[in-house]
């Protein structure tokens, strides 16, 4: 009974520890989003239009 006091003891002090030291930012991907398109250029019987 007394090993089982001090090994739990002893867990209860490094579980904060090691709880902090776990890197989260490699869990999900960075998300990154192309810039869009330029509207096309066009001409018409007036012109060029965007």
């Amino acid at each position: 009974m007394k090993i089982l006091c001090i090994a739990l003891g002893f867990l209860s002090l490094a579980a904060p520890a090691s709880a902090m030291s776990i890197d989260t930012s490699t869990l999900t991907p960075t998300l990154s989003f192309p810039e869009p398109a330029p509207a096309p250029v066009t001409q018409s019987d007036s012109g060029l239009s965007k």
